[in-house]
């Protein structure tokens, strides 16, 4: 089965009792189907980039102000292709839920277990030295010249 992650974000409210909810629901309709629930995180109340509206057919009638800011959560899971489909379905129908998505991060989980360790920052020049933290702030501005060709 290949690993998932779902990432979400759902309207905030007052408590977090709708939120443990719907996680619950979530997380036990991926083991009750065969799925295996690898990571739980809850990432808390966050601003949103935009106004967000829950859609019309999603019983949110698409009227009014929209949502300013949002409780997001992330699941990692591994489940069945057909498991994922009907798992969208659900959310797709929750009213509580503004945007989610899942994401397949692979099925080979050696490859999987290693993607935290790739290097992803990679410079074609050193650093000025003043970024390492090395020379006086003085020199460090000779450098970011030198650097920037000025």
């Amino acid at each position: 089965m290949p690993l998932y992650e779902l990432v979400c974000i759902t309207k905030h409210h007052l408590t977090l009792t709708p939120i443990h909810s719907l996680m619950r629901t979530t997380t036990q309709l991926i083991t009750q189907n065969g799925g295996v629930v690898r990571n739980l995180d809850f990432w808390g109340t966050r601003n949103l980039p935009q106004r967000m509206k829950v859609g019309r057919r999603r019983g949110g009638g698409g009227e009014g102000a929209g949502e300013f800011v949002g409780d997001y959560w992330t699941l990692r899971f591994d489940a069945s292709p057909p498991l994922v489909s009907a798992l969208n379905a659900r959310l797709r129908l929750n009213p509580s839920v503004l945007r989610w998505t899942a994401l397949r991060l692979g099925s080979n989980f050696e490859k999987v277990a290693r993607v935290g360790e790739e290097k992803t920052v990679s410079f074609e020049r050193e650093m000025p030295g003043w970024v390492r933290g090395g020379e006086g702030v003085e020199e460090g501005v000779r450098e970011a010249r030198e650097w920037k060709g000025l």
